[in-house]
């Protein structure tokens, strides 16, 4: 069922944001479906809404050509990097890794990154309008209301997705709620207040909700669940930030669409092996074998789709933008180069994005190394910590601790204080991740600890930069995580332990008890959970004040450069700006 023709959704307007550009202009009209050919039936409906769910894939997806490696960048950076648990690499200085390897220089209007990720966010915002505006057409022939309604839900619940990126990344920005043609095209766009999209956002959030069902309507789409982890978060984030001052009453909503999704849905987290390649049971959630639903993954509430030589089926950059290049000739060790031909090790990296050394280092803190209590999460089956040497590695000489030979078989630490200790195993990872590098060396672009969740190839591919393999994009955990952090502002400190225990326990992780419960510790527990999954910046966002947010993210990060109050959002692309000719649109303050 993947592997779905997507049909081209012209959508109307969209030059309002991206200008005209000349390849359109010269296409031949003929390879087109227009919006009255598409939508005059419920079957070109669905093809509109995988369209649809095309352009919401593009998240991990690539954008941004070079000559030599085709695409390199990572729309998913904007919400993942630059925050308290992954940054650019040591090296790195492509699209968002610009941004935050110096945030004063490289976060401005006229960045490219930036750019596009506004015009496809809404060029998805004006996709979904396009087809909730002709669903209305009374002469469309609906196998049943029911199903109407269904795929209406999923273009709202789709706008809803658009926006609350929008909202986040840059604040205040247009609601366009309605079909943009000829008639109604604009250049006097107004950027409205956070406040009102967001109620237009759980506006359509409670419309969908009870339209969509438990299970997506096709593989690949959104369910239920997702709405109502939707719902929860915002309304947590339209409950305040400041302690005391929380509106209860969006607490108790908070809540409450959590709860339902946990207590009245077929989810559940996952405990028991699902395979055997993975490691532990945490981990098999992410092997492609494994990871969709209809392969026993209860925890997934929605697993993206690709699919490779097929129209449509796209092709993810998650694995190569959050691993190292570890093939870097003597990059690992001395003597030793580390080949990404070894298919096991999941494919060449580009180090775009790494984990912090604060994010690694509260996997110790939740282990007890010294009494065999390893959290999963930070275990070596989610964590690269070593490389094992073997036929395509090329070595030589002697290790630095024994004086023998390096051979294939021999274990390669990963992060050590200095290279030539990459032979020692009391230098490693495996117990801890106190030995990392600080400073400078964080975050090394070739010899750095990398999450395992995406560490797979296309077989028989293992240079090209993009990857084919479904992943999952939302999951249970992080809804029993939202209803931890309601139940705590809300006074219920016991749910709290309870629901960060059944995390801790599923992952054989230290538990907590009731004193320990604190919007801190939450936070820490969505890293160590989330890493290299949660969309951090959002959940920075909404739980602090805008100074708050800096001061966390500067202590936390070692190589964040010159973040400034004014990050808190990223600046209005100038093309945008300058497309809205009548009036002008106010920029984000500081920009």
């Amino acid at each position: 069922m993947k592997k779905i023709l997507i049909i081209l959704v012209v959508i109307a307007g969209f030059m309002t944001f991206s200008g005209c550009s000349s390849e359109l202009l010269n296409e031949h009209p003929d390879t087109f479906l227009t919006a009255d050919q598409l939508y005059n039936s419920q079957p070109g409906f669905e093809s509109g809404l995988n369209g649809l769910y095309a352009l919401v894939r593009q998240e991990r997806e690539g954008y941004g050509n070079t000559d030599s490696f085709g695409e390199t960048g990572l729309r998913a950076l904007m919400n993942m990097g630059g925050t308290d648990v992954i940054n650019a690499s040591a090296s790195a200085t492509g699209e968002f890794s610009v941004i935050y390897s110096d945030w004063s220089k490289a976060n401005v209007p006229t960045d490219k990154s930036l750019k596009s990720v506004f015009e496809w966010l809404y060029q998805t915002v004006l996709g979904a309008n396009l087809l909730i505006k002709r669903s209305e057409n009374p002469a469309i022939k609906w196998t049943d209301e029911a199903t109407k309604e269904r795929i209406v839900a999923e273009a709202r619940f789709i706008r809803a997705w658009s926006y609350r990126h929008l909202t986040y990344v840059w604040g205040k920005v247009p609601l366009v709620v309605d079909e943009v043609t000829g008639d109604n095209f604009r250049t006097d766009y107004v950027r409205d207040d956070v406040n009102k999209i967001r109620r237009q956002i759980i506006d359509d959030l409670l419309y969908a909700e009870p339209r969509m069902d438990w299970k997506p309507s096709q593989i690949g789409r959104a369910s239920k669940g997702v709405v109502l982890n939707y719902l929860a978060e915002m309304y947590l984030t339209e409950a305040g930030k400041v302690v005391g001052s929380y509106d209860r009453t969006k607490l108790d909503s908070a809540y409450l669409f959590a709860d339902k999704c946990i207590n009245e849905g077929p989810y559940a987290l996952v405990k028991n092996r699902l395979g055997s390649g993975s490691g532990s049971a945490f981990m098999d959630m992410f092997n492609p074998n494994t990871v969709n639903i209809e392969s026993g993954n209860k925890e997934a509430l929605w697993v993206m789709q690709w699919e490779k030589n097929v129209i449509g089926g796209g092709a993810n950059l998650m694995r190569f933008s959050l691993r190292p290049k570890f093939d870097g000739a003597n990059k690992i060790g001395p003597t030793v180069t580390i080949s990404f031909y070894d298919e096991t090790r999941g494919g060449r990296g580009f180090a775009r994005a790494a984990l912090t050394k604060w994010a690694l280092y509260l996997y110790n803190s939740s282990s007890d190394y010294a009494n065999g209590i390893i959290d999963d999460r930070g275990s070596q089956y989610a964590v690269a910590k070593y490389y094992i040497l073997g036929k395509f590695d090329t070595f030589s000489g002697t290790k630095s601790l024994t004086g023998t030979p390096w051979s294939v078989g021999d274990t390669v630490w990963i992060g050590c204080p200095t290279i030539a200790q990459c032979d020692d195993r009391t230098q490693g990872t495996i117990t801890g991740f106190q030995n990392l590098k600080s400073g400078a060396s964080e975050g090394d672009t070739y010899n750095w600890p990398y999450t395992l969740k995406y560490s797979f190839c296309d077989t028989g591919y293992p240079k090209n930069n993009a990857s084919h393999q479904d992943q999952v994009y939302a999951r249970l955990a992080e809804t029993y995580l939202l209803r931890a952090e309601a139940a705590m502002k809300l006074g219920n400190i016991p749910q709290a332990t309870s629901d960060i225990n059944e995390l801790r326990l599923r992952s054989h992780a230290r538990t907590i008890t009731d004193s320990d419960i604190s919007l801190s510790l939450i936070l820490e527990e969505r890293a160590r959970e989330l890493m290299g999954e949660e969309q951090r910046r959002y959940t920075l966002l909404r739980t602090m004040p805008g100074s708050d947010f800096i001061e966390w993210i500067s202590s936390r990060n070692g190589r964040d450069k010159n973040i400034a109050l004014r990050d808190t959002l990223f600046p209005i692309p100038q093309s945008v700006i300058d497309a809205n000719v009548t009036i002008p649109m106010e920029q984000n303050p500081g920009f």
